[in-house]
């Protein structure tokens, strides 16, 4: 294949070409000090748009992969209410995720129904966190936790087995009455050992409420 010169061509017809046709990098490289090789790097490098990566058998898995998680994500789109499911209240949400290597705040949509809470997300139709009703024991407002305009609060949930769930809300109050009159933990005690649970890993965490806080008595 002999190289041509194509003095007329400009940088969208090299990106053309490259997605088109790809471009394939191979380079050896080696560090030296003092004529002693240190370091040594092999690079081979693929850049192609991904119809002629997948037409040349690579990156194939990864891309039915992908096809397939947004063909179930597309079916899904609307479907995480149940039919006939009620919503009592939805307002902006946020919820505390300790998963992976950064634990942050996720946010997106939060929905109270007769059955369940959840906080959804609706620019990738995912469910962040999802919860029934009664897998809930206590409800806790923090009263040092912060606030946007005096409406964002964060509301925590004790849950069964003892650990704690956080949730930010622009209508923490409102959802806080909403559980409260949906009798959410009523006539539910921690037990002893779930309370250990709690009180082993809530700390670090800032003040730790009593026992009498977060317990009910039957």
């Amino acid at each position: 294949m002999e190289p041509e010169n194509h003095t007329k061509a400009t940088l969208v017809d090299l990106l053309d070409r490259i997605l088109d046709k790809g471009l394939v990098i191979h380079a050896d490289l080696i560090v030296s000090v003092a004529g002693i090789p240190l370091i040594g790097l092999n690079l081979k490098a693929a850049l192609a748009g991904m119809e002629t990566m997948v037409k040349y058998g690579m990156m194939k898995a990864w891309d039915e992969r992908m096809r397939a998680q947004e063909s179930e994500a597309r079916s899904q789109k609307g479907t995480f209410l149940s039919n006939g499911e009620e919503v009592l209240l939805t307002a902006h949400g946020g919820w505390y995720c300790r998963h992976g290597l950064h634990p942050a705040w996720r946010y997106g949509h939060l929905y109270l129904t007769p059955e369940r809470l959840c906080v959804y997300q609706h620019p990738f139709e995912r469910m962040l966190f999802e919860v029934p009703l009664t897998g809930i024991v206590r409800l806790l407002m923090p009263e040092d936790t912060p606030s946007e305009d005096g409406k964002v609060r964060e509301l925590h949930l004790v849950m069964a087995d003892g650990h704690i769930e956080k949730l930010r809300c622009t209508e923490a109050s409102q959802l806080l009455a909403c559980l409260d009159e949906l009798q959410v933990g009523e006539g539910v005690t921690l037990d002893n050992t779930v309370w250990k649970t709690l009180w082993r890993g809530s700390r670090g965490e800032g003040p730790l409420p009593s026992m009498d806080t977060v317990c009910k008595s039957s």
